[in-house]
């Protein structure tokens, strides 16, 4: 240790720390900060650390979901495993947070809660009892910290005096912005609800937007859009890209609904035809593309669109940028996620079962136990696939746990 410090005493503070800061691996940081004072000076300093965080991509630990075969009903924690290179911090994450929600009080009603999103180590909860318009009972929490924030109901003076028809779309949170000056996800965080509004045969949209900074709800204007007839929430697929969150019909649309963060309008563009009645998902991928993955038998295309040309209709500017193969012996298909796509962080989630086994399991009583799946992460840029966890059991839907393992992870509420 004495010849670890003695080392580089010469070189100025500012230079380790930018050396330091190109560590990939937040666990090689991690064993940085143990080999000398100096380096644990460095890495302990909330500055650097937020630095450190706004130029890496949180790793993805896991994913949580609803235990649907299991007794209790409550929700786990599927933490990373072998070979996944971030299966120690998934495991640090798992032995301290708190994914049974335990810290937060039960509503007076008695109904227990649910999770409606997933997002930069936030976890947004209502319960069951309560309708789309009113959400009494909205939390935002942070399972490792153990601490949460109550969302206020809506205001009256921002609803309709007409009143709401039901979409059935759940409440969600927004992305932290990109670059923040704190580094990602212990920005403050924003939540969204989208209904329906029926004055007349036509279709209004309506949007309300919370912000953890004002404290407060705001209401975007009603957004007639005729040539959209939303098909239910059930059958339809949220994904986030640039500021933008996009609805695609399963059902087979030719075109998805899109909402703009940035005025909180509606709009209605084009997918990439052909697209429509395939396993597919939009992301971002680069600074200013947004990206449709399309997932064939035992391949994975990847097309992307400048965000300036989303709403060009056709085919026209859709540049196919890349296309991986995926092992032959998988039955392949994305994370079912009605809430969130099953993309966080730059990553999809792939849900694989061997081919034999699922070949097996579909022609016995669907009484029977699937058998285990096998979840993979995509790294959207790349197309990287790696191994994730190995699950006794299928996950609908899963939300993927995106973020620092402790004692990096930052503040969220």
């Amino acid at each position: 240790m004495a010849s670890a410090e003695a080392g580089h005493t010469d070189l100025p503070v500012d230079l380790l720390e930018e050396i330091l800061l190109r560590l990939d691996d937040v666990a090689d940081l991690a064993r940085c900060s143990t080999a000398c004072s100096s380096f644990h000076r460095i890495i302990a300093d909330d500055r650097f650390l937020r630095r450190f965080r706004s130029l890496h991509r949180p790793p993805i630990l896991g994913f949580l979901v609803l235990n649907h075969y299991h007794d209790d009903k409550g929700f786990s924690f599927h933490p990373a495993n072998p070979p996944c290179r971030f299966t120690p911090a998934a495991r640090a994450l798992a032995g301290a947070a708190d994914f049974s929600f335990s810290t937060v009080p039960k509503p007076i009603n008695g109904y227990d809660y649910n999770i409606c999103d997933l997002r930069d180590g936030r976890v947004l909860l209502s319960h069951h009892g309560t309708t789309c318009f009113t959400f009494k009972y909205l939390v935002v929490y942070d399972p490792l910290r153990r601490c949460h924030v109550k969302i206020p109901p809506i205001p009256g003076d921002l609803m309709p005096s007409t009143g709401l028809v039901d979409w059935g779309e759940k409440p969600f949170l927004v992305p932290a912005a990109a670059g923040d000056e704190k580094g990602g996800n212990d920005s403050p965080f924003q939540v969204v609800m989208c209904n329906v509004l029926s004055i007349d045969p036509d279709h209004n949209f309506r949007s309300f937007v919370y912000s953890s900074i004002t404290g407060k709800w705001r209401a975007g204007a009603p957004c007639n859009i005729a040539s959209y007839e939303p098909p239910g929430w059930f059958f339809l697929r949220r994904y986030y890209a640039h500021g933008s969150f996009y609805w695609v019909d399963c059902l087979g649309s030719t075109n998805m609904l899109v909402f703009d963060m940035s005025d909180m309008k509606f709009s209605v563009v084009d997918l990439l035809p052909g697209s429509e009645h395939q396993n597919i998902t939009i992301a971002e991928v680069g600074r200013d593309r947004v990206g449709l993955l399309i997932l064939g038998e035992n391949t994975l295309d990847l097309y992307s669109k400048a965000e300036q040309d989303i709403g060009i209709v056709g085919a026209k500017n859709w540049r196919h940028d890349h296309m991986v193969r995926l092992r032959g012996d998988y039955q392949w298909s994305f994370a079912a996620a009605a809430t969130c796509g099953g993309v966080a962080e730059g990553y999809a989630l792939l849900e694989g079962y061997p081919r034999d086994e699922y070949k097996v399991w579909k022609c016995r009583p669907k009484k029977k136990m699937p058998p285990s799946a096998h979840y993979f992460t995509v790294e959207l840029e790349t197309l990287l696939v790696e191994q994730l966890c190995v699950s006794e059991f299928n996950v609908d839907p899963a939300f993927l746990y995106a973020s620092f393992p402790p004692p990096f992870a930052p503040p969220r509420i």
